[in-house]
């Protein structure tokens, strides 16, 4: 089976007035990384909880050939690890290592397997410093890596990560990407950062207010200024004109 994420006419809505998905069709493929992009309110948080289980919705949605509904949620979780956009609802234990070792401990795994498991997350992620660090008392960022790290330590086979640049200082964000880059895991990705989109994904789905709007090679939507605008978007930073800097004389 090629195809790891599957909607058909899948729609959400929290009153029948305001409806926030509506009638999304589209695969992905075991493997693929692709980037999730729009502007505020186009549903792409939404659709990431939908893909979880998280939110009911209508019409078919299924991830491993699986439909995403309660009697399988439990199966579907063991394969897919979801880096939340708001780190403090996913980071709930006293310490970073605590919250790595969560799911592999719940996996029935030895305290050895554990211990690998965690050791081996916060080498990649660059934050063995935090090992035993108490949630509370970290930055926004290093909350961000940490987050990571505990989807790494499930090694899933589908990540879905809901803004994972955000809050990330440049040396972090640049840690993110090459780890991105490495892993052979189907990504999801949703995000503002553009530039982080194009290093990361070879393909896009762009979504706006009525669905999806463009679903194509990531270079090719993204360097598409007059696409991106209507979408209110604007061009990555990589594929923008410079512009000269007025200077005070």
């Amino acid at each position: 089976m090629n195809n790891v994420i599957e909607l058909k006419g899948a729609s959400f809505a929290y009153d029948k007035e305001h409806p926030i998905l509506c009638n999304l069709s589209f695969r992905i493929q075991r493997g693929e990384s692709v980037g999730l992009i729009g502007a505020n309110g186009t549903g792409k948080s939404t659709l990431m909880k939908l893909l979880t289980g998280l939110l009911g919705h209508q019409g078919q949605v299924q991830v491993l050939g699986k439909e995403v509904e309660k009697k399988n949620l439990p199966e579907i979780r063991k394969s897919l690890g979801f880096v939340f956009q708001d780190s403090d609802s996913q980071l709930f234990m006293p310490t970073v290592y605590d919250d790595i070792a969560f799911a592999p401990r719940n996996y029935g795994m030895s305290r050895e397997e554990v211990e690998q498991r965690v050791d081996e997350a916060l080498e990649r992620a660059e934050i063995t410093h935090l090992k035993y660090k108490q949630n509370y008392k970290m930055s926004g960022g290093e909350k961000r890596m940490a987050c990571i790290a505990v989807v790494m330590a499930m090694k899933p086979e589908i990540v879905l990560l809901d803004e994972p640049s955000i809050t990330l200082d440049p040396y972090n964000r640049r840690t993110l990407i090459n780890n991105l880059n490495e892993m052979t895991e189907t990504k999801l990705i949703a995000s503002h950062d553009l530039d982080m989109i194009y290093e990361t994904c070879e393909r896009v789905i762009l979504m706006d207010q009525t669905g999806i709007r463009a679903d194509g090679p990531a270079e090719e939507i993204l360097r598409d200024r007059a696409l991106l605008e209507e979408c209110h978007l604007e061009l990555p930073f990589c594929f923008s004109d410079p512009k000269p800097r007025k200077r005070n004389v």
